[in-house]
């Protein structure tokens, strides 16, 4: 049996003749409540372009690649162009040293298809480091691959063509390739270029066909 809720002392009682009042209005106020909502415009279903929670700059095919999302669309009359991006030079170049200095660990671990990959890595972020050529030639030689260490070499020639190392390296391809007399020009060319280590003529395996020729020998003498 509940207990009858007593007023607080200082409160004063409803008069009998207002509860009809109360209950009037409190009619009037549910039939304008039905009335309004009649009349409400219902929302229009919300879709992934316009709910933030599902916006990230993309949205997806059902096929699952990627396409511009409407906003961007909209903003720009067409997608925008990674390419267009503002680039940070001093990023690209570190980013560049990185992989040229992970090539070189692979390739002194005898790894030319990893140094490869690092080589191509670096002149994407850095086209200019003429090192890297250098190095992915020698790459590219060292996994026998004889045409791309030419077009590496091909390539850094139109960039620097006064580059000694270049031109020794050139020699190495030529004696690899049995073209003794292509060798011997380069390597001579190295040497005038100011090619360092000239040691390496007598040594490098590379250049082993080409030691064994007459031309060779007479030219080693007068060095």
């Amino acid at each position: 049996m509940f207990r009858q809720i007593k007023y607080a002392s200082g409160m004063k009682r409803v008069p009998e003749s207002w509860k009809i009042y109360f209950l009037l209005l409190s009619v009037l106020l549910l039939v304008l409540t039905v009335v309004g909502d009649q009349y409400r415009p219902s929302p229009e279903p919300m879709n992934h372009d316009s709910d933030p929670s599902h916006n990230h700059g993309h949205s997806h095919d059902p096929a699952g690649s990627p396409v511009p999302s409407k906003p961007l669309v909209e903003a720009f009359g067409q997608a925008p162009d990674p390419k267009a991006l503002p680039v940070d030079p001093e990023r690209e170049h570190r980013m560049a040293i990185f992989h040229y200095n992970e090539g070189n660990k692979f390739l002194n671990k005898g790894d030319w298809k990893a140094a490869v990959e690092n080589y191509k890595m670096a002149l994407h972020h850095d086209r200019a480091l003429t090192e890297v050529y250098i190095n992915m030639s020698n790459a590219y030689l060292k996994g026998q691959q004889y045409e791309e260490a030419k077009k590496t070499l091909d390539t850094l020639k139109v960039q620097a063509p006064e580059n000694p190392h270049l031109h020794y390296n050139l020699a190495c391809y030529y004696s690899l390739t049995h073209q003794e007399t292509a060798s011997l020009k380069a390597l001579q060319h190295s040497f005038r270029l100011g090619y360092l280590n000239r040691d390496d003529a007598h040594t490098d395996p590379d250049l082993a066909n080409l030691r064994q020729t007459s031309e060779f020998q007479k030219w080693v003498k007068t060095l």
